[in-house]
């Protein structure tokens, strides 16, 4: 197994019906940081920190297009639920030291994406933490199958993609207790996400924060919902819609019919 700290969490990943080599240890650990490295908001010297501290990023990687290009289509399919100009709202909240300015329900208005470049407005700084872990999670099962290895389990902070040749069984932990469980899943192709305004949370000015923004206020979710799991084809639409879920439940006929999810909404007690 592989286990790493990357992201501002732990990776562990499993092969199965194989072995691991250390040239492909080295080559999935090399991916992993990579990708942090480029669109981590929490350093200027990342893609995405020079795109949010000089608001244009001349010859950007493809994925980087693709991303954007998704996080904008799925703000338009959640009417602004979704929306990855919360980086400088978080960063004023006092979760991390990167960005500035505020949420914008309209910003993708004045943003130019193309392969040649990206401006943002300046008014708004990007964040990716929505999107970002699903996105790796299943480049990182693409690489493994292009390395012959088409089975395993990839787990980054509980969001996890399974490809098996049988079924495996997942935990579905407690929001308010790590060593307690709701229940279990069982996955032989697919993704499960879990997300919960109960991690990622801290206090300022005697306030507890956390950081599950809701953008069309632009302050932290006030949803009753706890935590989300949410089992779909992907990583990306897992983690996505588990943040979406979190925020507002009422989406969740609409994204289950379209996304093809199986979720579980847990509201506080």
């Amino acid at each position: 197994m592989l286990e790493l700290e990357a992201i501002g969490t732990h990776w562990w990943i499993e092969l199965l019906e194989a072995e691991w080599t250390s040239e492909l240890q080295a080559l999935v650990t090399s991916e992993i940081h990579s990708f942090e490295d480029n669109y981590t908001r929490f350093r200027d010297e990342s893609l995405l920190g020079q795109l949010n501290l000089h608001k244009c990023l001349a010859d950007p990687p493809e994925e980087l297009v693709q991303m954007l290009a998704y996080a904008r289509d799925l703000q338009n399919e959640t009417d602004g639920v979704f929306n990855i100009s919360v980086g400088g709202e978080l960063v004023r909240r006092g979760y991390g030291k990167t960005g500035q300015g505020s949420v914008s329900a309209n910003f993708w208005n004045e943003v130019k994406l193309t392969p040649e470049e990206i401006r943002i407005p300046g008014e708004i700084s990007l964040d990716l933490g929505g999107l970002g872990k699903g996105w790796l999670i299943d480049k990182l099962g693409r690489l493994l199958k292009a390395q012959n290895r088409p089975h395993y389990i990839i787990n980054g902070g509980g969001d996890i993609l399974v490809s098996s040749p049988e079924p495996v069984e997942l935990a579905l932990e407690h929001p308010y207790d790590q060593g307690e469980v709701i229940g279990t899943t069982r996955i032989t192709h697919g993704a499960l996400a879990v997300s919960s305004t109960m991690k990622r949370s801290w206090e300022k000015d005697g306030q507890r924060q956390h950081h599950i923004m809701d953008p069309r206020t632009g302050k932290p979710s006030e949803s009753d919902i706890v935590s989300t799991y949410i089992r779909a084809d992907t990583a990306l639409v897992a983690d996505t819609c588990a943040t979406i879920l979190l925020i507002a439940p009422e989406l969740d006929a609409q994204l289950t019919r379209v996304h093809h999810l199986k979720t579980i909404l847990l509201r506080h007690t």
